[in-house]
């Protein structure tokens, strides 16, 4: 975080429950995601070592196979941390400011919308957070791959051009009005999302719950012994990401 430290806010009982939020981020990924990706990824070496005649026909299905499977657990991904942190700003709306609608706009809203949603709840933005570059790009990369070639493609290539390596010509489904730049973008199909970027998306959403937890603990006005603790161990770590 790049905010004050310590930072405090009133603590809410949606505090308590997103506690094991990122710990379901992570079982999802080691759980599902990695075994999954990891059957398919053996399936394609043994083809590609393969001497087979008919063996180049089942690397291509296989690709295509892996493509798809990634792309998927990618918005997967986006939807579990989507979910979490709406139900986490209605919890913290429905405690704080129950007579507002900021519930309703936190099941509603759109990535701007949750931001803004949080800053009035928690006094600061997500931007604050050193997990948010990551998470704004799940956000986007989740969007692309729910929606294919559109406006969220062409703002994705415009700010992460790396994530399509092959630069190949572009999609024949871009509307004549979304070529607004010399360059138009490659088709999202030809996105490449790696195991690592998955894995960095958990990673991201670990950290910010577990930033969120340091803030409810801080908050914590009559601390047991216990939590100065583990705040003192959390401080260790945090200045330990500083230094890295």
């Amino acid at each position: 975080m790049t905010i004050s430290d310590p930072f405090t806010w009133k603590n809410c009982y949606a505090d308590v429950v997103s506690a094991g939020y990122g710990a379901i981020a992570s079982s999802f990924l080691s759980e599902v995601v990695e075994p999954s990706l990891d059957a398919l990824g053996s399936q394609l070496d043994k083809w590609k070592n393969s001497e087979n005649p008919i063996a180049a026909f089942y690397i291509s299905d296989l690709e295509d196979l892996y493509r798809v499977t990634i792309m998927a657990f990618c918005l997967s991904i986006q939807a579990l941390w989507e979910r979490q942190i709406r139900e986490y700003l209605v919890g913290c709306a429905q405690e704080l400011k129950p007579e507002s609608d900021l519930s309703k706009k936190a099941i509603k809203g759109n990535w701007k919308d949750i931001d803004d949603i949080f800053n009035d709840l928690r006094g600061l933005s997500l931007a604050e957070f050193e997990s948010y570059k990551k998470l704004d790009l799940l956000w986007q990369l989740g969007n692309v791959c729910r929606h294919g070639d559109g406006p969220s493609a062409r703002s994705l290539w415009e700010s992460h051009p790396e994530l399509w390596p092959k630069k190949s010509s572009s999609s024949p489904f871009w509307p004549k009005e979304l070529n607004l730049s010399k360059e138009t973008p490659p088709p999202a199909k030809e996105i490449a999302i790696t195991k690592n970027l998955l894995s960095s998306f958990v990673n991201a959403i670990k950290l910010f719950w577990s930033e969120t937890e340091y803030i409810y603990l801080e908050s914590i006005s009559n601390k047991h012994s216990s939590v100065v603790k583990k705040l003192s161990e959390m401080r260790m770590l945090r200045k330990r990401r500083k230094i890295e």
